[in-house]
């Protein structure tokens, strides 16, 4: 029993150590497993052909490149890729530890040089399959405004590649004898940058539906302005804590787009004259205009409140009216056509007359637009050059000196006396009638003022 037992011990001695000599042979031979060289495997390949073995390891090289929708395949050989050894190096293995390092991955980085046919290797990338897609961009997640809420809308994935990075993989992974590149895992695709899962969109998404419950109405009377939904919510911005607030720069565009749509200062207007249809009239001081920088505020004040309002702009000029109508239903109105003036107070025709204007003929014509009466004085003098001259009534209607006046000099009205002995620019009116005209007015009241032989548009009458 014992010398069997002997005997097998230097049986199983006798294998082991065999085996251990035919190692050190073979692998004194061909390199160990797990040997890579620059990431080559070269594991059990011959020592003494390591240059040969590296240098041909590219000839029939091919890498898939894999896509989203499928993949193609471009050959090292098509743009003469080589990789060569520095012919000095070389890699040293002690075959009497075979046994030790036999499982254990060795990596050796050894002198080489890396050469391509530049122009072939642009042709292989300008001609790969992969440019024929049609290219969608990427966009990114966004909130829109649908069934009456703001929701987050998907981000596009698109299939927009970066070339430069792709250029670059590709000549990584033949270097590394990689033979899958997946242009999804490597990031090759260009990417939104914000995704619907994002935190920051649905923590947006959610403060701006908050904001969604409440309007801001502006009222022009006959017409309204309600600033609602994506409007509103425009008109806040992100701060540096990601809370929405008033972007005063925007709430002052909006101001701003008010002001043009509705102010009326400057502007050309249609009037309803008497007996001779509508005229178009332009200029003037009467009208709307709006202080932007106070109704900006009131704006801002009432974007932090988040509460449904309805607020009028603050205005630097106002009007008698806020409707499309700004003049309204009293006014004066004077044609120098026919040398006539009339009175009118709730729509309701209080006095007329015949009036001496501006002589144009010496370039003191009366004005055309629409005036407003600024002022309303009594017992005082007009002076200018080359008269000084005093009357009852004083009523200026513009910022030029102009305004109607009673004229005790003058006996005749109306005709065509302005052409050769008209006033200075004011309207001359007859002293018995204008206690009762100056009785009928009254600060800020529209005084329209035009030339029925070139200004009537329509021959429409009241």
């Amino acid at each position: 029993m014992k010398k069997a037992l002997r005997f097998s011990v230097v049986f199983i001695l006798a294998i082991l150590i065999l085996v251990y000599i035919s190692g050190i042979y073979i692998f004194g031979r061909v390199f160990l497993p797990n040997t890579y060289v620059n990431d080559l495997d070269v594991s059990l390949t011959k020592t003494s052909d390591l240059h040969k073995t590296y240098n041909n390891s590219y000839k029939n090289f091919e890498l898939e490149i894999i896509k989203r929708d499928g993949s193609e395949k471009i050959k090292s050989s098509s743009f003469d890729y080589k990789d060569e050894l520095d012919e000095k190096s070389y890699v040293e293995q002690n075959p009497f530890y075979w046994f030790v390092s036999f499982l254990v991955p060795k990596h050796y980085n050894l002198e080489h040089n890396i050469s391509i046919d530049k122009d072939k290797f642009n042709n292989v990338i300008e001609n790969l399959e992969l440019w024929k897609d049609e290219v969608i961009e990427p966009q990114d997640a966004k909130i829109v405004y649908k069934n009456n809420k703001f929701e987050i809308e998907e981000e596009i994935k698109g299939n927009k590649l970066n070339k430069e990075k792709l250029v670059e993989k590709i000549l990584d992974y033949i270097d590394e004898s990689k033979k899958k590149l997946n242009l999804e895992e490597e990031e090759i695709y260009y990417s939104p940058v914000l995704t619907s899962k994002d935190p920051e969109i649905i923590e947006k998404a959610k403060r701006m539906n908050e904001l969604n419950s409440f309007t801001i109405t502006y009222d022009f009377d006959d017409r309204k302005e309600v600033l609602q939904n994506e409007e509103l919510l425009s008109l806040y911005m992100e701060n540096e804590n990601k809370d929405l607030v008033p972007n005063i720069e925007k709430a002052r565009e909006y101001i701003l787009s008010l002001s043009k749509k509705y102010d009326t200062f400057k502007k050309t207007r249609t009037f309803q004259t008497t007996d001779k249809g509508i005229a178009e009239i332009q200029g003037g001081i009467y009208g709307w205009s709006t202080d932007i920088e106070k109704s900006t505020e009131e704006l801002v004040k009432a974007l932090e409140g988040t509460k449904t309002v309805e607020i009028k702009p603050q205005y630097k000029l106002d009007a008698q009216s806020r409707k499309v109508n700004d003049i309204g239903n009293s006014y004066v109105e004077i044609d120098i056509a026919r040398q006539h003036m009339w009175i009118y107070r709730d729509g309701n025709l209080v006095l007329e007359t015949d009036i001496v204007t501006g002589n144009p003929n010496k370039g003191n014509g009366t004005p055309t637009g629409v005036g407003k009466i600024w002022s309303r004085e009594r017992d005082r003098y007009l002076s200018g050059e080359g008269y000084k001259s005093h009357v009852n009534y004083w009523l200026p209607f513009n910022w030029s000196g102009c305004g109607i006046h009673d004229s005790s000099w003058r006996s005749d009205y109306g005709k065509n006396i302005y052409l050769s002995r008209g006033s200075h620019g004011c309207v001359n009116t007859p002293p018995s009638l204008m206690p009762k005209f100056y009785e009928n007015t009254f600060h800020g009241m529209p005084v329209v003022v035009y030339d029925s032989n070139t200004q009537i548009i329509s021959s429409e009458n009241k």
